[in-house]
């Protein structure tokens, strides 16, 4: 049996293609490696049999194998299986064979062989289904190694966007000190998402709470929530007015987002200590007041979504908040279920669901998914995002 050194890697051009000839013939294994010599095909192995084709496999690398059914000690029916099973590889098997039964070639194919060549073997066909299968094998590499790149560049971005999110510190310096506490929940329904939260400091007494929620899924919408932040991080200047906050990051969107891109969002200036909440709304799901004492109410006004007119203008509302109550709000992924829009939550079934959950210590966002749809790990079709603001320090 002739050898190759061991090579991975992709497929290469058809001279250079690693072919292993499997036959208990001689004169047959002479005759298919003349007829691939003759087009090109110059790094040939061969082996007796399939106990010898598995020794050579152990060690080796194929980007083909040429293998004949009826062989002693181990058929090709044998191979095809340990190849697939055993050794886990996925290389063309050309199975040949002079039997013409139906019964023998569909169990061929079921042992994992890509194709199958009748003996007496013409030379044409041969070569053809040589090439059919080389070229197939490197598109599918090409695909294979493009498809790799573009997951290994989302996790890059998808960490990129975590990172926009506020940690768990950056939280607490900002909402503690002010006498507030924040539990904050996200979930891309692909692996990038158009949602965006941001918590920051407006003065030594409130703070600012922001939500978006922007058209689309994947790419294209985690583009726009990164423009998002970067637009945000220039607003210092309008944080404590909600309506000027929202119009200014209006008038920006409108100028930069594609055609027929929007967004929904909701901003909240707090002041714990005063017991006072500032907000202003575009499109969002009305974000819920829970009171201390059991009751709750959603939050009216809402505003044109963002991105759409330029001098769209916008209200800011007021509410007063007690030590105990709380805010909750929410993307539209926890209202609405687009398979099933006859199971999609209430308003009045997630104020409930939120009171029942809230006080309950660690992994609330767990509990609150797994009351709501039945399970924490629920898919989502949509990007999902909520937030709780409690007056006091949990």
């Amino acid at each position: 049996m002739d050898d190759m050194p061991s090579q991975t890697g992709p497929v290469p051009p058809d001279g250079d293609a690693r072919i292993l000839i499997v036959d208990d013939q001689p004169s047959s294994r002479t005759l298919i490696g003349s007829l691939l010599k003759a087009e090109g095909y110059g790094r040939l192995a061969y082996a007796e049999d399939g106990v010898a084709a598995m020794d050579w496999l152990a060690g080796n690398a194929a980007d083909m194998v040429i293998l004949d059914i009826r062989m002693p000690r181990m058929d090709g029916f044998e191979v095809c299986r340990a190849v697939r099973g055993q050794l886990g590889q996925d290389m063309p098997i050309l199975v040949q064979t002079g039997i013409q039964e139906a019964d023998c070639r569909v169990e061929a194919f079921q042992a994992g062989a890509s194709d199958i060549v009748s003996k007496p073997i013409n030379a044409g066909e041969l070569v053809s289904r040589v090439r059919l299968h080389l070229e197939r094998r490197r598109m599918i590499d090409r695909l294979q190694r493009y498809q790799d790149r573009m997951e290994d560049e989302l996790r890059a971005a998808q960490s990129m966007q975590l990172d926009l999110l506020p940690g768990a510190e950056d939280i607490d310096a900002i909402v503690r000190p002010r006498g507030a506490s924040l539990t904050a929940f996200y979930r891309a329904s692909h692996m990038l998402g158009g949602d965006l939260w941001q918590v920051f400091p407006v003065d030594e007494s409130r703070f600012g709470v922001f939500m978006v929620d922007l058209s689309g899924h994947g790419v294209s919408a985690a583009i726009n929530a990164f423009r998002v932040n970067m637009i945000t991080a220039g607003l210092s200047a309008e944080r404590s007015d909600p309506a000027q906050w929202l119009a200014a990051l209006n008038r920006k969107l409108v100028s930069i987002l594609p055609v027929e891109h929007f967004a929904t969002a909701f901003y909240a200036v707090i002041d714990p200590g005063a017991g006072r909440l500032q907000y202003a709304a575009a499109g969002a799901p009305p974000p819920l007041v829970l009171r201390g004492g059991g009751e709750w109410e959603t939050l009216t006004g809402g505003g044109l979504i963002l991105g759409c007119l330029a001098d769209a203008a916008y209200e800011t509302h007021a509410i007063e908040l007690s030590p105990s109550d709380r805010l909750f709000a929410y993307s539209d992924a926890l209202c609405e279920d687009f398979e099933h829009p006859d199971r999609s939550p209430d308003t009045g079934t997630i104020a409930a669901a939120v009171q029942a959950e809230a006080g309950g210590g660690e992994a609330f966002a767990d509990r609150l998914i797994a009351r709501l749809f039945g399970r924490a790990d629920t898919d989502f079709r949509d990007d999902l995002t909520f937030l709780l603001v409690g007056m006091t320090p949990s």
